[in-house]
C-alpha cells in the first residue's frame, strides 16, 4: 500500500484563498473529503470510497474545481489500491496529475507530490519505465519549487535510483546518486536525511562492486560507516549490509586481511541477533580466509558455526549448505581426516546433484571425493565420482578448459592405476584437443 500523503489536506488549505468557490460548496466538499480520509485511515474502504466520490461530484460542480478534484482523486487512488484495484488506482492518479497540471502553475509542490505518488504506484505494479519518467518529473518539480516536499523528493530520488538499477541502467543510477550526494544541500537548504543517504551509498556500492570500482566503493562505504556512528537505530538497520559490502570490496581489491577484520566486526555487531543468511555467508568467508592463511582449526570452527546457523534457519537442504559442506570437506581432506571428509563431501555432492545447480562447483566437490577414494584404492567409487565431475563440466558453458582437462586426466589416471588401459585410452583424444586449445 502507498503511504498516504498528508498533502491532500494541505492542498485544500492552499487553494481556498485563490479559488472563487462559494462557502457552502467549499464546506460540503471539505465534509466529504474529511469523512473519506477518516474512513480510509480506519480501514473502512467502502465507506471511504462512497464519501470520496461525493467529494468528487461536488468538486465537478464548483468553479475552478480541478485542483479539488485532483486532491480527491489522489485519495481515491489510495482507497482503490487498498481494495486491491491497482489498475483503477493508477487511472485515478493519472487523471489527478492531468488536472493538477492544468490547474497549477509550474513549478508546483503539490503537483510534485502527486507525481511522486504516481511513480510509487507504477513501480509497485512493475511499470518501471513509466515510473522512472514520472519520478524524474516529480524530482524536477520539487527542485524548481525549492522544496523537498517533507522528504518526498529524497524518497523519489532513492526510488528512481532503484528503478534504474532494475532496468540495468547502472551508469545513470550512479550519476543520480553522485549528483545527489555531492549537492545534498540544494537551493532549498533542505538536508538529505541520513537514512536516504545511506541507502543511496549502499545502492551505489553494489553497482561499483559489479563494475570493478572497488576503491570508490571502499571510500564511500568507509565515510558512511563514520557517519552512522552514534545513530544507534539507523546503524542497527544499515550496518550489516554496509560491512558486508565493505568486506567484499576489500576482498576484491586484494586486501584480504582488512576484509576478514570487517567480517569479524560484522559478526560481533550481530552477536545477539537471530540467525541469518548474511551471517552464514560471513562465517563461510571467514572460514575461507582462515583456510588460506593455513589456520585450519579456526577455519573449521567458522564452517561449523555456519552449518549450525543453517540448521537454525531450517536451510539444511540449501545451496549454501552444499557450499559450506564442500569447503569443510576440502579442509578435512587436506588435514587427512578422511572419514569426516568423506561424509562432508558426499553430503555436499548429493545436495548439488539434487538441486541441479552450480555444476562447476559440484564438479569440484566430485573431484575431491574421487581423489579421496582414489587414495583409498576404492577405484569403483572413485570412478563414479570422477565421471560425475566430467559430466557436470561438460554440460555447462561456464566450465573452463583447465577444469575439464583436470577432470579428464583424473579419470584417465584412475583407469591406468586400475589396469584398464582400454578405458584410459578413450580419453586421449579429448585431452590432446584441450591441451592444443590451451597452448
Amino acid at each position: 500500500m502507498l503511504i498516504p500523503p498528508p498533502f491532500f489536506v494541505l492542498l485544500v488549505c492552499l487553494v481556498f484563498s485563490s479559488l472563487s468557490v462559494q462557502a457552502a460548496e467549499q464546506n460540503e466538499w471539505q465534509k466529504w473529503q474529511s469523512e473519506a480520509s477518516s474512513a480510509y485511515q480506519a480501514g473502512n474502504y467502502e465507506a471511504a470510497e462512497t464519501a470520496i466520490r461525493k467529494a468528487i461530484a461536488r468538486a465537478e460542480k464548483a468553479d475552478n474545481g480541478d485542483i479539488y478534484k485532483a486532491s480527491s482523486l489522489n485519495l481515491l487512488a489510495f482507497i482503490q489500491e487498498a481494495k486491491g484495484q491497482p489498475e483503477q488506482a493508477m487511472a485515478s492518479l493519472s487523471t489527478a496529475v492531468t488536472l493538477a497540471k492544468k490547474a497549477s502553475a509550474s513549478p508546483d509542490e503539490q503537483l510534485a507530490t502527486l507525481l511522486f505518488n504516481q511513480g510509487v504506484l507504477l513501480q509497485k505494479n512493475h511499470q518501471l519505465n513509466k515510473a522512472d519518467s514520472v519520478l524524474g518529473e516529480s524530482i524536477e518539480q520539487f527542485q524548481l519549487s525549492q522544496s523537498d516536499g517533507n522528504g518526498k523528493m529524497w524518497q523519489a530520488i532513492l526510488l528512481k535510483t532503484q528503478i534504474l538499477i532494475s532496468l540495468g541502467n547502472q551508469q545513470q543510477a550512479l550519476h543520480l546518486v553522485s549528483t545527489t550526494l555531492s549537492d545534498s544541500m540544494d537551493k532549498t537548504g533542505a538536508q538529505l536525511p541520513l537514512s536516504i543517504e545511506s541507502d543511496l551509498v549502499l545502492s551505489a556500492a553494489n553497482i561499483q562492486l559489479k563494475e570493478g570500482q572497488y576503491y570508490q566503493a571502499i571510500t564511500s562505504l568507509e565515510q558512511m560507516k563514520k557517519k552512522l556512528n552514534g545513530e544507534s537505530k539507523l546503524t542497527a538497520e544499515r550496518l550489516p549490509e554496509l560491512l558486508n559490502l565493505l568486506a567484499i570490496a576489500y576482498d576484491k581489491s586484494g586486501q584480504t586481511e582488512k576484509a576478514a577484520s570487517i567480517r569479524k566486526q560484522n559478526l560481533n555487531a550481530q552477536n545477539d541477533a537471530p540467525a541469518s543468511m548474511a551471517t552464514v555467508m560471513q562465517l563461510n568467508e571467514l572460514g575461507l580466509y582462515q583456510q588460506q592463511q593455513n589456520h585450519l582449526e579456526q577455519a573449521a570452527q567458522y564452517y561449523q558455526q555456519a552449518l549450525s546457523q543453517l540448521k537454525l534457519l531450517n536451510k539444511e537442504h540449501s545451496i549454501e549448505q552444499a557450499t559450506i559442506l564442500g569447503n569443510l570437506g576440502a579442509l578435512q581432506l587436506a588435514t587427512h581426516d578422511t572419514k569426516s571428509a568423506e561424509a562432508s563431501l558426499s553430503q555436499s555432492l548429493a545436495l548439488y546433484q539434487s538441486m541441479q545447480e552450480r555444476p562447476v562447483e559440484a564438479a569440484g566437490i566430485a573431484g575431491y571425493l574421487g581423489t579421496l577414494y582414489y587414495n583409498k584404492r576404492q577405484f569403483a567409487k572413485a570412478e563414479t565420482a570422477f565421471l560425475t565431475a566430467v559430466e557436470n563440466l561438460q554440460k555447462t558453458r561456464s566450465a573452463t578448459d583447465e577444469n575439464l582437462l583436470l577432470a579428464l586426466q583424473n579419470i584417465q589416471s584412475l583407469y591406468i592405476a586400475w589396469d584398464k588401459p582400454a578405458k584410459a585410452a578413450q580419453y586421449n583424444q579429448a585431452i590432446q584437443e584441450i591441451k592444443q586449445q590451451l597452448h
